[in-house]
């Protein structure tokens, strides 16, 4: 049976449809911006989860805007959603918490006492291999031009496949050319937008290439390799994104450049991490250039620099004139090495400050300083009425507050110092000035914790096996939470005694239980599930030291490197540096976008049936 049905009625029926569902279409068109927008935040790092709402905070597009120079709008314009689809390389653009800096470090560095090896594992399909041979080595020279770093390529033989588990294992930075997902968590996404990504020294410095991608050498048309490839090498090497958009490391791919070449940011980049003397060059090192390589190489200061956190110059030298003099202590001065139980931690101005006994501990970005330990009275304190004041000598614990705000805990008392400077009128008792914390609510003394947690900003006490949380503000108001004490076991879920605490510069709450330590994750309220697992051991990953042994004037990363040549070099590389800011986060979550296209095709289905029967 054929069904006749008039013209007439047949057009009303498409324009009925075209009324209900022309808004869909345009729906569906914003959507599927805001929604690829918001994924792509969340990849790269702007906001922190990716939920199944289209919203997206305006703070989080002012981040990216500011971050590519684009005009801070908080809103996905026209210039914003252009950027956001351009090829790039797929690393993060921001950490949790970074400073403020022309160059950015990711922390980790290789051991620079000897070549660092190289293999392609798996060559592109489309690409020949003597040109992605050279076309690798000529990305890797070019940072080698500008650092101590020497490169060498192992090649694998035919005959030698074999060997290819063994070979693997001794070479540093492994190159592959991958499609989709491909076993990292971070897949490829075909032709456009992602390029590659790599990894940084601590978790192997492995580099990956879409090869999906047309790549070619010396010409406009596909993606250039060499260029692609010295971006990712940076990232090979310690290097995070820079925002500055000549730079190398800059994540956006920019097309074809005749005279590429390392630019500023990235020649001031890789020698803050691989010093080369014989590099000359037009510019001169500033103040946080010298500061980033004192951090990581050590050396004597030549001035006094304002502090990154303040206004003020930094004229407390502990060994100046100004300052007490050493006491001689009979104490035999224990390593901290050796052993790694302490009673405080705290951080000044980006630089960690670890107190065990009467000593004090400095530890900078990648190691701890060789100028310490020192004594703690000629660190911390003041002079008052001829005599020098001080804190005392096996604190409990302390607490770093906003603003450079230390306070240190002794029995019932504390004391509080801006930076190193003692203030006026300690010590007080701790249930003044942190009202509440007292014996009505359980208290007696002799904290083993004091820290702000980064999950909701507030300041928590532990003591033994109980956890207390008070809401406070600069003004030092402060007032104990109606569900406090708990248990801390069952707050944290370590079942360890904790011994000290602390929000660290990368903005995680970290956790020390004797010898070993913990990173939290305050999302899943959890110990971070990451590899090595935790808790890990505070000598190897936190101190960085040589298990044994504690670190002099001559040790540095080739002797721990040494120590562990039965390693592959990129866990000797984990071990020098901790700096695990954040986890790999899978973002591969595309059912929203796939029920969009499918509502989609749907639409277009039924507008091709009603135009056939007209």
């Amino acid at each position: 049976m054929r069904f006749v049905v008039s013209s007439d009625l047949l057009l009303l029926l498409l324009i009925s449809f075209l009324l209900q569902h022309v808004h869909i279409c345009l729906t569906f068109t914003d959507n599927n911006r805001l929604y690829y927008a918001k994924e792509f935040l969340h990849r790269f790092g702007y906001i922190k989860t990716n939920d199944s709402s289209l919203e997206i905070s305006p703070p989080a597009v002012k981040a990216f805007q500011r971050f590519i120079g684009l005009n801070q709008t908080g809103i996905i314009d026209e210039l914003t959603w252009q950027k956001m689809r351009e090829p790039r390389c797929g690393n993060k653009d921001l950490r949790r918490i970074q400073r403020r800096k022309r160059y950015i470090l990711q922390g980790s560095r290789w051991p620079s006492n000897e070549p660092l090896t190289f293999r392609i594992v798996k060559y592109p399909t489309t690409f020949p291999q003597q040109f992605v041979d050279t076309e690798l080595t000529k990305a890797l020279k070019l940072w080698s031009s500008a650092s101590s770093l020497e490169f060498e390529h192992r090649k694998l033989k035919k005959q030698d496949a074999l060997k290819a588990s063994n070979l693997d294992h001794k070479t540093d930075i492994r190159i592959s050319f991958e499609i989709g997902d491909h076993g990292d968590t971070e897949p490829f996404d075909g032709p456009g937008n992602v390029l590659g990504h790599a990894f940084f020294p601590q978790y192997g410095g492995d580099a990956h290439f879409d090869n999906d991608e047309y790549w070619t050498m010396k010409s406009t048309d596909g993606v250039n390799l060499f260029q692609v490839a010295a971006h990712e090498f940076g990232h090979s090497l310690g290097l995070e994104h820079s925002n500055k958009p000549d730079a190398i490391m800059a994540p956006f791919f920019k097309g074809y450049t005749s005279n590429f070449s390392l630019q500023e940011d990235d020649i001031r980049a890789i020698q803050a991490l691989y010093v080369f003397k014989g590099y000359t060059s037009n510019f001169s090192l500033q103040e946080d250039d010298i500061r980033a390589i004192q951090a990581l190489y050590g050396g004597k200061p030549s001035k006094s620099f304002s502090s990154p956190l303040s206004n003020s110059i930094e004229t407390f030298q502990p060994a100046s004139k100004q300052m007490a003099p050493s006491v001689k202590s009979s104490n035999k001065v224990t390593s901290l090495c050796q052993d790694p139980q302490f009673d405080a931690i705290i951080i000044i101005d980006d630089d960690t400050y670890i107190f065990k006994d009467h000593l004090v501990y400095r530890r900078s970005k990648s190691s701890l300083d060789t100028e310490y330990p020192k004594p703690i009275r000629d660190v911390f304190g003041r002079w008052e009425g001829g005599i020098w004041q001080t804190i005392p000598d096996k604190i409990d614990t302390a607490l770093t507050w906003p603003n450079q705000q230390i306070f240190f805990f002794k029995g019932k008392h504390y004391w509080k110092t801006i930076r190193f400077q003692l203030q006026t009128g300690y010590p007080r008792l701790i249930q003044d000035g942190f009202r509440g914390l007292d014996e009505h609510h359980f208290f007696t003394g002799h904290l083993n914790a004091a820290f702000v947690y980064s999950g909701d900003n507030h300041t928590y006490f532990i003591k033994d096996a109980m956890i207390w949380r008070l809401h406070m503000n600069l003004e030092f108001s402060s007032s104990i939470d109606i569900d406090y004490p708990q248990f801390a076991s069952r707050w944290l879920n370590i079942g360890e005694k904790i011994t000290s605490a602390i929000q660290w510069i990368n903005g995680l709450t970290y956790f020390f239980s004797h010898k070993y330590y913990y990173r939290y994750d305050h999302i899943h309220q959890q110990v971070d599930d990451s590899y090595p697992t935790y808790p890990r051991p505070i000598s190897e990953w936190w101190l960085q030291c040589n298990p044994g042994a504690a670190p002099s004037s001559s040790s540095s990363s080739s002797s721990l490197s040494s120590a562990y040549s039965d390693l592959p070099r990129w866990k000797r590389a984990a071990i020098i540096f901790e700096s695990n800011y954040t986890n790999v986060e899978n973002s591969n979550d595309s059912s929203g976008r796939r029920e969009n296209e499918r509502n989609l095709f749907l639409i277009n289905i039924s507008i091709f049936i009603i135009t056939y029967y007209l």
